[in-house]
Order: C-alpha cells, then structure tokens, then sequence
C-alpha cells in the first residue's frame, strides 16, 4: 500500500521471490486522485504533564499540502509565532515565556500539490 501526495498516474512495481530465490517483477500505471484537505484545531492544551505527543501543539492538520504559513496572533494584534513548516506547530510559548490561557488568532494560507491555494482565519483556545 502506498499513498500519494499529489494526482496522476504513476507505475506500480511488484516484486516477489519464489521459493528458490528467483525474483519477478510486474509493473501497472495505476491512477492516483488526491483530494486536499485541511483543518485547524480550535484548541490545545500545551504545557500539561504526561501531554507530549497529545495536543500539546496546534498546528494545521490535512492532506496534500506542499506549503502553509501559519501564523498566531494574541488579543492585540502581536504576532506569536510563525511557520511554513506544516509539522511545525506552536506550543503556546513566545519567546521561551508560557502564555496564559486565553484565545488567539490565527490565519493560514496553504498550497496543495495539485495547485490549489486556501486562506484561512479563525481562533485557537489555549488551555491550561
């Protein structure tokens, strides 16, 4: 099983041994459709024991993404944090310092493989 990133035909190769040791190999185009998708969490809880790995980052979530910038803002227009690493997300720090529990803005502007451009705004709520 392989999943694609982007649509298209592509050759799929199978190879296999038999019982002597005699590999074989087929190949067939096969057609790839991906449908981008995209979300953003409205909340996460960073900074909580025993949290790593679990919602301890807020980040863009989808499919087929070839570029994001991502960015949060607080309650005053500051910018936060910033990335166009789509597994990059923010832990709820500014510049080492924790933020309060609180709502914050974000927008993101995505590409996906096939071309196709999103924008996106909404808020986040950081829990503690």
């Amino acid at each position: 099983m392989h999943q694609y990133n982007a649509t298209g035909t592509f050759t799929a190769c199978l190879v296999t041994l038999n019982q002597f040791g005699c590999p074989d190999t087929v190949c067939r185009p096969v057609q790839a459709i991906v449908r981008p998708l995209l979300d953003v969490p409205n909340a996460f809880t960073p900074g909580r024991p025993g949290n790593r790995g679990k919602n301890h980052v807020v980040r863009p979530e989808g499919f087929g993404m070839s570029k994001v910038i991502f960015r949060i803002y607080n309650r005053w227009g500051q910018k936060l944090f910033e990335t166009t690493n789509p597994k990059q997300g923010w832990d709820g720090t500014f510049n080492g310092v924790l933020q309060p529990m609180d709502v914050y803005v974000y927008t993101l502007e995505a590409e996906f493989t096939d071309g196709t451009r999103v924008s996106r705004k909404g808020d986040i709520t950081l829990i503690r």
